[in-house]
């Protein structure tokens, strides 16, 4: 059993989710006493298994020149196969350099300034600037929200499709900030629209190893035999608290995609980090006690959250995977001003809903990853500061 209300000690450390000066540069005159759930990471500390194999890397002081072994390959094969009882192959494997950079990367290996980029919104904002800063068009897809879940309108996306010459479809998958796991019958006409235009299907499944309902995560991967035109980016950054260390890799059955991105990988000198290669195994080997408990604590966490927004007029999107919580706020008109406000009010950090690209509406996302008294304590004053707002 894992204790999740012992946090890690981060305010000194250069944690943004911690770090004052960062801090009062996004919320000016917050107050002194903090409730930072903004950042997308989390405050748990790893369990010792993890952490002795950490140490036990670092003691032997061998930093130098590097080749990847098997069992970098191995890990990611066994973890994909207990975490998501899917089958993926050696060959379909690409050491990465951080979820989103690889994707970047990938996107300035394999399309030009003549292709059209299609995102979801709301999404993840990084995924606006790996498109803008490849100078490829971004098409911005607006995602509709029903019975408290985002859904895909797949005419109208053909449309979109046809209309606006896509190329390319970057994906979020679970979606990012919602938390929302796509169903076989989306990921099915999402993958029949890509093969009858030919589109090539970014996707991003960092957040898929945290499911906490009973709805099953089902990676792209699945459609691999299917259609080739698939580049996944993953990594354990999430699940493990690894996102300082660029630890990722990308999977594609595409081996025309896969010899490109590997020389343009190599050309730009762009090579993985050894500490995050070697973490990356080792959560892979032994984390998964680990992550199935910490799945329990985010679901109880989601719960704890519900109960004290209940009775406001305060409206929770159904979450599906994650720890990051997706809520809309029916009597704000202007989403930034609030979330300062609220800072500087009642010391309680949220992320504003302006940085997920467009259609976002006066929605907030809340970050989970924390102790039960924080996370309490934060809602509390944040239900009572918008009941009275």
């Amino acid at each position: 059993m894992y204790n999740f209300e012992e946090l890690l000690y981060r305010e000194n450390n250069g944690s943004m989710k911690w770090n004052k000066e960062y801090i009062r540069r996004r919320f000016p005159k917050s107050k002194d006493e903090i409730f930072p759930l903004f950042i997308a990471d989390m405050d748990y500390k790893l369990p010792k298994e993890i952490v002795d194999s950490f140490i036990e890397f670092i003691q032997q002081s061998d930093f130098g020149y590097y080749d990847i072994l098997d069992d970098y390959y191995k890990s990611i094969i066994n973890w994909y196969k207990k975490i998501h009882h899917c089958s993926i192959e050696n060959s379909w494997i690409i050491p990465g350099i951080g979820t989103i950079t690889s994707i970047y990367v990938s996107i300035s290996i394999l399309l030009n300034n003549v292709d059209n980029v299609l995102i979801f919104t709301p999404v993840y904002g990084p995924f606006r600037d790996v498109v803008d800063k490849n100078n490829c068009n971004l098409i911005k897809y607006p995602l509709k929200l029903k019975h408290k879940e985002y859904v895909i309108d797949f005419k109208e996306l053909e449309k979109s499709i046809i209309r606006n010459n896509i190329s390319s479809i970057l994906f979020c998958s679970p979606h990012n900030p919602s938390g929302k796991i796509w169903s076989k019958s989306e990921l099915d006409s999402l993958i029949y629209l890509c093969k009858k235009y030919n589109l090539t299907l970014f996707v991003d499944e960092v957040h898929s190893d945290l499911v906490i309902g009973e709805k099953e995560f089902i990676s792209m991967a699945n459609y691999f035999n299917e259609y080739e035109n698939i580049i996944i980016s993953s990594s354990p950054n999430k699940t493990f608290n690894l996102a300082g260390l660029n630890a990722s890799y990308l999977l594609t059955p595409n081996q025309e995609f896969k010899g490109k991105i590997e020389e343009g990988l190599k050309n730009r000198k762009l090579n993985p980090n050894r500490v995050g290669y070697r973490f990356l195994v080792s959560c892979y080997e032994k984390g998964e006690r680990w992550v199935y408990e910490l799945r329990n604590n985010i679901k109880e966490n989601y719960i704890l959250v519900k109960e004290i927004l209940t009775g406001s007029d305060i409206e929770m999107i159904n979450h599906q995977a994650g720890y990051l919580l997706w809520i809309k706020l029916n009597k704000v008109n202007d989403i930034d001003k609030f979330v300062i406000e609220l800072a500087q009010d009642t010391g309680v950090l949220l992320e504003t809903g302006s940085r997920f690209v467009d259609n976002y509406e006066n929605f907030v996302r809340v970050n989970l990853a924390t102790s039960k008294d924080i996370l309490r304590e934060a809602m509390r004053r944040f239900k009572s500061y918008y009941d009275n707002k």
